[in-house]
């Protein structure tokens, strides 16, 4: 195999297996994931897709390849699995926040009203 070919799949796979420790339940906070970092999860993903695709046959007689790719899509499915979960607690998250956001409109709102009394 390759060094290039190493290097790109560890890579993809060293991104997947981080991807995983942040979307993990116990961590409850999902800001701490940002846009960008999903983002860029999605085009490794998709660059590896598309690497992988384009790989001569010959790739396949590589055994450190092949256990590369099999890692590639261990990590794939435990994100496949980890993705539904994470959702919800970002669903969660922003309904959090949107609450703490109007109260925050309120206690402003309130402060305002009351200017003269305090």
């Amino acid at each position: 195999m390759s060094t290039v070919t190493s290097e790109i799949l560890q890579r993809a796979n060293a991104a997947l297996r981080s991807a995983l420790t942040r979307f993990q339940p116990e961590r409850t906070r999902c800001s701490a994931v940002q846009a960008t970092e999903l983002s860029t999860l999605r085009d490794e993903i998709g660059s590896m897709a598309v690497y992988l695709r384009d790989l001569p046959a010959t790739a396949a007689e590589d055994p450190a390849l092949i256990q590369q790719i099999a890692e590639f899509r261990h990590n794939l499915e435990n994100l496949r699995h980890a993705l539904p979960e994470f959702y919800s607690r970002l669903l969660a998250e922003h309904a959090r926040l949107a609450a703490a956001h109007t109260h925050s409109l309120a206690a402003s709102a309130w402060v305002q009203a009351n200017k003269e009394t305090l």
